[in-house]
């Protein structure tokens, strides 16, 4: 037989939907932005491209820059249907929105075609 310690996590209560899927989107939607917005270079360091992408994000390198092409689309659409998601199964809450719609936009906003290659603030410049 297995120990209250070992059920706690299963216990009604522990963590709410509102709670589940507003930390589920937010380190999705954080985790996006720091992994292809924020960090530069090669993401495999392989070294083969002789410094080249040094200066550019990992989104500015998806397809050679090329914008709208399939995994680009994916990876604007799904997202956007998490944030979809999220607001429905926390029956569209305002206080969920105001929670959420940061997070979205942190991520979403530099996929835009608008933003390639651009700096806000001097943040990543170098």
């Amino acid at each position: 037989s297995s120990g209250i310690n070992a059920e706690w996590p299963l216990r009604p209560g522990f963590i709410s939907v509102t709670t589940g899927w507003l930390m589920t989107l937010n380190i999705h939607n954080i985790g996006n932005f720091l992994v292809f917005h924020y960090l530069r270079g090669s993401p495999f360091g392989s070294g083969t491209d002789q410094g080249e992408s040094r200066k550019l994000t990992h989104w500015e390198q998806i397809n050679h820059g090329k914008q709208w092409t399939n995994t680009r689309k994916f990876l604007i659409i799904f997202p956007v249907i998490l944030f979809l998601l999220c607001q429905h199964y926390t029956d569209y809450k305002f206080e969920v929105l105001v929670l959420a719609l940061p997070s979205f936009l942190l991520q979403f906003i530099p996929k835009q075609p608008f933003m390639h290659a651009k700096r806000l603030f001097g943040l990543n410049k170098y």
